[in-house]
């Protein structure tokens, strides 16, 4: 039976991986205009995030090696140790936990700040910051889902339910700052005086754009994920130490890491439960037919690898790096709606195969391939920029949602 206060502590802990990158994300539009990179500012960002992926990788490298340690000091030691809620999955998720707590409110304070590198001046502390709490999200990859194992697999659900949540509220808390008003061009008159007597002959109009005010700033933005990311470390807590939630694990861990079965037969089932499988294949094993050869799925392997891959790069990488250069060119509000709205339709996408679930190859190949031809667009519409087609249209409006861009006003 499912406990509903452990469902929702799983969906909470579940939303913090990603919480705090896709929130740096989403506040890239208002970004762009005041820090010293301008439109490169995502790419910088995306190279960054892409970088922490070494996390994951060293701390299998030691995880392994732990493993390995363990298993040589294995024997009288095992059957006098005794058992504690700590353990090396408990002290890993809290540390990326506490990093991307400290991360995010330290970006709420220094987002802003610059540095002169090489005689140009740079974010640094953004991008020191987003490495840190990038390097902590990639490593959860690693991390929570063998925490998770410990409960039966009917919270995995809830887990999943929670990372839906970290795209969808910060595409809400985005939409809710995006500003009603277009920026609007006024007049200037620029005055020489470099002499003790003005020259009116050396005053000058200039038509600047100023940009209505977000409804709340990008410290306040960071501020509420911080807030957000501290309650999904009260949940982790609570399903590690308080007595209700950890009576619903399956498993336990000993201090050194190593597993044990609290309940053999639950156990068995929900091995059982896992090894099922859930694809079209498994109607041959049902049906009784020669699965010897195993050609069939090995190609359908590779096939939802290479799917996979793609669309991992185009979502992660490319569509990320090269969207101000998509949308900027049609105005400020287009990129801002852009990132949020894609933010918050992509778990809504979801919710189809939660109610109907399917592993048709064929389906899953058609959308990758309507996927690449979208972002084909987007890198057309970013090759052209700052002048892409349909600039100023109604039709460009419509597939790029338009807002500020205005020859003759000089952003200021």
């Amino acid at each position: 039976m499912v406990s509903g206060p452990v469902y929702i502590a799983v969906m909470l802990f579940g939303m913090s991986p990603w919480l705090a990158i896709i929130g740096v994300l989403v506040e890239l539009p208002l970004m762009v205009n005041a820090l010293p990179e301008y439109w490169n500012l995502p790419s910088y960002l995306i190279i960054t995030i892409q970088s922490a992926n070494l996390g994951p990788a060293a701390y299998a490298v030691w995880d392994k090696m732990r493993q390995r340690s363990q298993q040589a000091r294995d024997g009288q030691q095992h059957q006098q140790q005794q058992h504690s809620h700590i353990d090396t999955d408990v002290v890993m998720s809290l540390i990326i936990i506490v990093m991307v707590i400290m991360s995010m409110a330290l970006l709420s304070l220094f987002w802003d700040h610059t540095a002169v590198v090489a005689s140009v001046n740079r974010s640094v502390a953004l991008l020191t910051l987003v490495f840190f709490a990038s390097l902590a999200c990639c490593t959860s990859a690693v991390v929570f889902l063998p925490y998770m194992a410990r409960f039966p697999p009917v919270y995995i659900s809830a887990f999943y339910l929670g990372q839906g949540l970290s795209g969808l509220v910060p595409g809400l808390l985005g939409l809710a700052q995006v500003a009603e008003e277009q920026p609007r061009c006024r007049n200037e008159t620029v005055v020489n005086n470099d002499t003790v007597t003005v020259n009116v002959l050396n005053a000058t109009t200039a038509s600047n754009a100023y940009d209505k005010s977000p409804r709340f700033s990008v410290s306040l933005f960071f501020a509420l994920i911080t807030v957000l990311l501290c309650v999904s470390a009260a949940a982790f807590c609570s399903l590690s130490f308080v007595q209700k939630c950890r009576s619903e694990m399956i498993v336990d861990a000993d201090d050194d890491g190593t597993r044990r079965l609290l309940d053999a037969d639950e156990a068995q089932e929900t091995a059982g439960n896992l090894e099922t499988p859930v694809n079209a294949d498994s109607d041959l094993v049902q049906s009784g037919h020669n699965v010897t050869d195993v050609a069939p799925q090995r190609r359908r392997y590779i096939s939802l690898l290479v799917t996979v891959f793609i669309i991992s790069a185009l979502w992660y990488g490319i569509q990320p790096s090269t969207q101000s250069y998509t949308c900027l060119p049609y105005g400020n509000i287009v990129y801002e709606l852009s990132i949020s709205l894609s933010w918050v339709v992509s778990p809504l996408a979801t919710l189809p195969d939660m109610v109907v679930p399917t592993s048709s190859l064929p389906l899953i190949t058609g959308l990758g391939t309507v996927s690449c031809l979208i972002a084909a667009l987007q890198l057309f519409l970013a090759a052209q920029s700052p002048h892409p087609i349909l600039q100023g249209s109604v039709i460009g409006q419509v597939i790029v949602v338009r807002y500020f861009y205005r020859p003759g006003c000089v952003k200021q």
